[in-house]
């Protein structure tokens, strides 16, 4: 005990049973089974803070989930911190150019939802876990350092990963996560979408990639700085 409770508690409580069991056979000269690290947790009361699901079981995918952070007992949402960097949100959608907008890319964007302001963008073919993690980390570079205290996304694959759950464990940022089929436990970043694809994008023809990625920094220096929230 004297290394799981501390490895568990520098990292969040993230690790469950088969990550214990990796460390503890791997970095000490102490072995468990699954079985007896199981009865370990049992007896210490050690439970991890995000759960393993698996998906595709013939793929063996895993994907984290996580509770819904921002919902309160009465199933009202927490959406107006009282000071910048609370809450952050994120998500992804997608955009298209070309002559007869044949082409497609995903857009990443964070969004701090005490001003409502977009703090980081990223784009990309399809949304990974790469692209989420890539955006969270320019997010952080942008505000000088400073993390969120949580991160709230839907449970797409990307934000399930573990190489963007590791990321924000490792920082101490909490991961909030929408309910499966609930789109208003992300409503912000859901109205953020719909603002700049109804009254900024349907106005303007992009063609190549570039033209869109230079149409996407415009349209968020709009938002951020000429549209009123």
């Amino acid at each position: 005990m004297d290394y799981i409770i501390p490895l568990e508690e520098a990292n969040n409580y993230i690790f469950g049973v088969e990550s214990l069991v990796m460390y503890l056979n791997k970095e000490t000269d102490y072995h468990a089974s699954a079985s007896k690290m199981r009865r370990i947790m049992h007896q210490y009361n050690i439970k991890a803070s995000i759960k393993t699901k698996k998906h595709n079981h013939q793929a063996r995918r895993e994907s984290i989930i996580s509770e819904n952070l921002l919902l309160s007992d009465d199933l009202t949402h927490d959406f107006q911190p009282e000071r910048p960097d609370k809450y952050w949100t994120t998500d992804c959608t997608e955009l298209t150019y070309g002559i007869r907008s044949e082409h497609k890319l995903r857009l990443s964007v964070i969004k701090d939802l005490y001003d409502h302001s977009i703090v980081a963008w990223e784009i990309g073919d399809t949304e990974t876990s790469e692209l989420v993690t890539n955006t969270f980390e320019l997010a952080v570079k942008n505000n000088g350092g400073v993390y969120p205290d949580l991160l709230h996304s839907d449970r797409g694959s990307g934000y399930t990963s573990g190489l963007f759950n590791t990321t924000l464990a490792k920082v101490g940022v909490l991961h909030s996560m929408s309910r499966p089929g609930t789109p208003g436990d992300n409503s912000p970043i859901e109205s953020f979408w719909s603002h700049i694809k109804e009254e900024y994008f349907q106005f303007h023809n992009r063609i190549t990639k570039n033209e869109m990625n230079s149409e996407i920094e415009e349209c968020i220096n709009w938002y951020n700085f000429n549209r009123r929230q």
